[in-house]
């Protein structure tokens, strides 16, 4: 297929990801560049930065879509030694237009919450919270699992999801469902029906936020932000090669090495 421009695409990256699923604070949709930029190539990564940006650029790709929304919080002004204000030179210099997927990736069908239910095995999966449209999967996820101690459960999750390590908050009953929530978790475990022999996986629980779950006799499962919501993103990068036609690459700028030096192994995780 010849090249598209952004606004060609935009519907086509809908059907993937549908944006009437974003949160209502969200920043999802164009964020930099113009409508009738053309493209020939597509880059995808987990977050707006200046590296993914230039990744991008030196594979000649016109748009990055990232997960992470560009200018998430007001900017009093670009003077470009900070993240975003980094990024937004990157992408003007290199003629880079940059599109966010994030609320409306997490809740869509084989979007983050789905897909990571998909890759952990669970049986009858269903959402923690329904979506807001029939296009949607929803928010969170807890389906069933054989029956295990739940630092056996925790460990086969991260084996499948690539994870480096993981903290567990283990509370000594067996687990026979998990529940999960890619990305930040907060309170969405408490829309589980029942909390005896559930497995809670997440990322950024507060210490007392954690401590809630804990006492509710949750077992709790804390990832890396990053590293949970990745592996989604790859399988997003193939699923819009196939809708475009265009060439897409995932840019997977938290590897193995980077992991490695932000987390101690799976074997050392922390069990309380």
């Amino acid at each position: 297929m010849s090249a598209l421009n952004v606004r060609e695409l935009i519907p086509l990256i809908d059907d993937l990801a549908p944006f009437e699923l974003a949160e209502r604070w969200d920043h999802c949709g164009l964020r930099l560049g113009r409508y009738d930029a053309p493209v020939g190539e597509i880059a995808v990564a987990l977050d707006s930065s200046a590296e993914a940006v230039g990744q991008a650029a030196r594979l000649g790709c016109g748009l990055l879509i990232t997960h992470h929304p560009l200018l998430f919080a007001p900017q009093e002004n670009m003077i470009c030694d900070r993240c975003d204000p980094k990024t937004v030179e990157a992408a003007f210099q290199n003629d880079v237009c940059l599109i966010a997927c994030h609320t409306n990736f997490d809740s869509a069908r084989g979007g983050v919450n789905e897909r990571l239910a998909q890759l952990a095995g669970l049986k009858d999966a269903r959402p923690l919270e329904p979506p807001a449209t029939e296009r949607g999967f929803g928010m969170g996820a807890v389906g069933s699992v054989f029956s295990a101690p739940a630092c056996e459960i925790a460990r086969e999750i991260a084996r499948k999801w690539d994870l480096s390590g993981y903290r567990l908050y283990d509370s000594g009953s067996a687990v026979d469902r998990v529940a999960l929530c890619g990305g930040s978790g907060g309170d969405l475990w408490k829309r589980l029906e029942r909390t005896d022999s559930v497995l809670y996986a997440t990322a950024d629980l507060r210490y007392h936020e954690c401590m809630e779950a804990v006492d509710a006799g949750l077992s709790v499962m804390l990832c890396d932000h990053g590293e949970m919501e990745n592996p989604p993103l790859s399988y997003f990068s193939k699923a819009l090669a196939q809708k475009t036609g265009l060439p897409v690459h995932f840019l997977d700028l938290i590897g193995p090495k980077r992991r490695r030096e932000r987390w101690c192994s799976v074997e050392r995780h922390v069990s309380a």
